[in-house]
């Protein structure tokens, strides 16, 4: 029987001369505001190092400036608009046609990040939310957006490629919300979440990550590092959407693989696959920084852990 490590490693992609860009996954993400600039940042440069072609960054005028100064590889496009912004000619339909248009070229998104409060910024996500949902677009839901789905359920329900990436006290909010019986075991109180939303795959973050898609329930106990410093949360939060690109890729089968990886079972793996790198990632910073560990530190760490992870590696010259 294969092992969930040997089928995560298969999600990964095997790099040939044939490839063009893209093939390695096209990732979105969507949050980002005058407060909160880090948070998507580290999120989309997350997916970079990780292996993704191309990170496309949504986010509110006021940071898109900011968060392009921190690294000219990311493609930012400062789309949104909170409820103060000075363009009132920019409507939310009209984000919404843009985020559209751009969406065609994407593979997996991840909303969430520093999104913030903001009532227009929610229901701009919102209206994200539902188009991912509608055209079956693997999707990261992570931070702020949470609640909104903790409210709304049904913007959810059923989207069986979501993943769904809440703290302790995000969590606490979803099992209120959803009425769920809360003197259960933990784990069992996630597959309920899970299958009280439809079958989406929940990554319940702590001392041991719980994940569950409402049938399986599987714990990734790696070594993490002790530091909880912010950012970390962001940081799996691309590394996720990574693989839900990837998962995308092997589907088309943008490099030669034997297609056992049940599509079903897709979302669960990446999710486990991504909470095991970025463990790994924060022990690797932690080893090397002690009390000053950083999300920087632990973004820098993520190529490193992905290959110890999964024993990555490029097909022999020549090879296609």
């Amino acid at each position: 029987m294969e092992t969930i490590d040997s089928a995560c490693r298969k999600l990964i992609p095997v790099l040939h001369r044939a490839m063009h860009k893209g093939d390695c996954g096209r990732i979105g993400v969507f949050g980002g505001c005058e407060e909160y600039t880090g948070a998507p940042y580290f999120a989309a440069a997350t997916a970079l190092k990780m292996g993704a072609d191309i990170s496309y960054l949504f986010c509110e005028k006021a940071a898109g400036h900011v968060i392009k100064t921190y690294s000219p590889e990311l493609i930012v496009l400062p789309y949104l608009r909170s409820t103060n912004a000075t363009n009132s000619n920019y409507s939310l339909a009209d984000i919404q046609n843009k985020i559209v248009e751009m969406s065609k070229k994407i593979h997996a998104f991840s909303i969430g990040s520093g999104l913030g409060h903001d009532s227009n910024m929610q229901e701009s996500m919102i209206g994200v939310l539902k188009h991912a949902k509608y055209n079956n677009i693997p999707t990261v839901l992570d931070a702020d957006i949470i609640q909104s789905i903790a409210k709304n359920p049904e913007l959810v329900y059923g989207k069986k490629n979501a993943i769904l990436t809440p703290n302790v006290n995000e969590f606490k909010s979803l099992i209120l919300e959803l009425k769920l019986d809360n003197t259960l075991p933990t784990d069992q109180i996630v597959k309920n979440c899970a299958l009280a939303l439809g079958g989406v795959t929940i990554i319940l973050k702590g001392e041991n990550d719980i994940i569950s898609n409402g049938e399986t329930i599987l714990i990734c106990d790696e070594l993490g590092g002790l530091k909880r410093c912010g950012g970390q949360g962001d940081i799996l939060a691309g590394a996720t959407a990574t693989f839900l690109g990837w998962s995308v890729c092997y589907q088309q089968r943008r490099w030669n693989h034997d297609s056992t990886v049940p599509t079903d079972k897709m979302p669960l793996l990446c999710a486990y696959a991504a909470c095991k790198v970025i463990r790994i990632a924060s022990r690797l910073a932690f080893e090397a920084n002690d009390f000053s560990t950083q999300p920087s530190d632990v973004l820098i760490m993520v190529p490193k852990s992905l290959k110890l992870a999964f024993e990555t590696k490029t097909m022999p010259h020549g090879c296609l």
